[in-house]
């Protein structure tokens, strides 16, 4: 089966396998990470020779499938689905869907599509995804990060994964202690109108600073545990909401500070954490792998730049029409809805391609 077929009608193969799946891939997919590694080993054999490879099962027209074509499209599938496909009765079954596959493609081919400008952009996606897989991943995206540098990076963001436990809060501010304490009352006595305290902040708070967002205090620790990026509170008033057990609790009686008289409410809590280095050094790895490969696509899209000669016509770009958008202020909807697929189609490549900035200039 000609290869050039295979990638122009991928989404056709994509397409057939939802349908066929159905409701079951959801389900699927829940199960196919952890199940991932156990069903590798029922993988069909790659190892076929090329007599063995080249074995015709199937003829479409003047195409041929062989064994190989087989054995290919069903190893593309994750592991998981693959097992659905492992016994001779199922791969008939897989064999129609090439089969339904290649008709399909070949009446397409027939309408002149193989040339229409979605299909090419579909094309060179999947050509930049093969050549990253095939050649860039083996000889220049890195693909694991040495764990000297991972233990750097986790000592360096320290405070990222360790932090004492916190409280949420909320408080009042009002000029005297009787009108306080009436608040309180008034709280106590609605415990079930959630939203009433935040109300009440926005309408007779005095501290100008918290009362726009309900008398939010914010995360914080206890002042002795206290960290530079956390919310500035009042020592006084933050000995005070630690005094507070349960979410939703209020402070029996009102506190003064230098503001005035506060009427404090625990909002939420969070316990310590101390994530250890092995608990964290796959995220970590990740994360800088991603920022690598990013790197290294990016180099090598610059090296490519460099070798090729790009000319930019600005004053024609300057004159393009956006669908829907224009710098006057007048809408229009004319035919530039390509240009947006374009866009689309080019932003999507460079996503799946580990960030390749490419573009047609």
């Amino acid at each position: 089966m000609k290869f050039e077929m295979w990638i122009g009608w991928l989404p056709v193969v994509a397409l057939l396998t939802v349908c066929a799946c159905g409701s079951q891939l959801g389900e699927e997919k829940k199960q196919e990470d952890s199940k991932e590694e156990l069903l590798e080993s029922e993988k069909l054999p790659e190892g076929l020779s090329p007599e063995q490879a080249a074995k015709v099962v199937a003829t479409v027209g003047d195409r041929t499938i062989t064994v190989g074509d087989v054995t290919e499209q069903i190893n593309r599938l994750s592991p998981y689905i693959r097992r659905r496909w492992a016994t001779p009765e199922k791969r008939k079954e897989f064999l129609q869907k090439l089969i339904r596959v290649e008709l399909l493609s070949q009446e397409a081919e027939r309408q002149g599509l193989a040339d229409d400008p979605e299909v090419q952009r579909t094309v060179k996606q999947v050509m930049i995804r093969l050549m990253v897989k095939n050649d860039l991943e083996k000889e220049l995206l890195p693909t694991s990060i040495e764990e000297k540098i991972l233990r750097e990076e986790y000592e360096k963001e320290h405070d990222k994964y360790h932090r004492p436990a916190q409280i949420r809060a909320s408080h009042i501010v009002v000029k005297d202690e009787a009108a306080a304490a009436k608040l309180i009352a008034e709280f106590k006595a609605k415990k079930e109108d959630r939203k009433l305290f935040r109300e009440k902040a926005k309408k007779v708070s005095i501290d100008e600073e918290t009362s726009g967002r309900g008398g939010d205090l914010g995360y914080f620790s206890r002042p002795a545990e206290r960290r530079d990026d956390e919310p500035e509170v009042d020592k006084e008033l933050a000995e005070a909401a630690w005094t507070l057990e349960k979410v939703g609790d209020l402070l029996d009686k009102p506190l003064r500070t230098n503001a005035g008289w506060n009427v404090i409410k625990l909002t939420n809590k969070k316990p310590e954490m101390n994530r250890s280095f092995d608990s964290v050094k796959r995220l970590i790895e990740n994360r800088l792998l991603r920022k690598a490969r990013r790197e290294g696509m990016d180099k090598f899209v610059e090296d490519l730049r460099s070798k090729s000669k790009i000319q930019v016509f600005e004053e024609n770009l300057a004159k393009m029409e956006v669908d829907g958008f224009d710098p006057t202020g007048v809408h229009h909807h004319g035919s530039t809805a390509q240009s947006a697929g374009v866009a689309q189609a080019t932003a999507a490549a460079s996503e799946k391609s580990g960030g390749d900035s490419k573009k047609t200039e």
